[in-house]
């Protein structure tokens, strides 16, 4: 796995990170839709602190996936990355024996 350096920006500030490169592409969707979501706040509620809004888009992302995990929906990635290692494992096998 080949790391990479991005720098995302959410409300209005950069952060640095380093990641797996085959990560990208889901760490800059969540950056955007962190920043939607702070918007959505900012509108509804006539919020003017950014750290307030921030505060409960975190919230409400982590109660959502707190309710996919409680409801077992949360594991399907698990469930698939298991078997994508299962098989490459099987066909590292089958090209090994030919």
């Amino acid at each position: 796995m080949s790391s990479l350096k991005v720098k995302i920006n959410i409300a209005g500030r950069f952060y640095p990170l380093t990641i797996n490169a085959e990560e990208e592409e889901a760490v800059r969707n969540a950056g955007k839709e962190i920043n939607r979501l702070v918007q959505e706040f900012e509108d509804r509620y006539a919020v003017t602190d950014k750290q307030g809004a921030i505060s409960m888009v975190a919230l409400q992302m982590a109660s959502k996936l707190n309710l996919l995990k409680q409801s077992g929906e949360g594991s399907d990635q698990e469930l698939n990355e298991k078997v994508s290692e299962l098989t490459e494992f099987i066909e590292r096998e089958l090209e090994q024996e030919n």
